[in-house]
């Protein structure tokens, strides 16, 4: 029974990725697309009020909140591995304000604020490299 639930939980977690590449290929590279959410029907019609709040407070907020819960109980519990998701995390959305700054134009403020987020990335990798690694033990 528990090798049933691990696949099963492994193909949700694989087929999930498969699900949100295309977006995320269309958010990095054409913001401006109709691949969106919308279009597939998981919201609501497009005259409705509020679909952009919500996923800015779901994907935003929910991605900052992440972060904050990985760094925090990864720094405190001393976790190698939640150091890391946040690297990673952190890193990637980096990226996209890189990615940003090439195709769409400077600005100073996105700049400031990709470099703060890599410096946070090489901090997070530090703190993990002062951890014991549990498996080489």
């Amino acid at each position: 029974m528990k090798n049933t639930t691990l696949v099963v939980a492994k193909v949700i977690v694989y087929s999930t990725c498969l699900f949100l590449l295309p977006f995320w290929f269309q958010a990095y590279f054409t913001p401006l697309a109709t691949l969106n959410i919308t279009s597939i029907g998981l919201l609501p019609a497009a005259d409705a009020e509020l679909v952009g709040l919500s996923n800015i407070r779901g994907t935003v907020g929910g991605l900052r909140l992440a972060i904050i819960c990985m760094t925090f109980i990864g720094a405190f519990y001393k976790r190698r591995d939640l150091l890391f998701g946040a690297a990673i995390t952190v890193g990637v959305v980096s990226l996209g304000r890189f990615i940003s700054l090439a195709s769409d134009g400077w600005e100073l403020i996105s700049f400031v604020t990709a470099a703060g987020e890599v410096l946070i990335v090489l901090s997070l990798l530090h703190l993990r490299q002062d951890i014991p690694n549990p498996a080489k033990d």
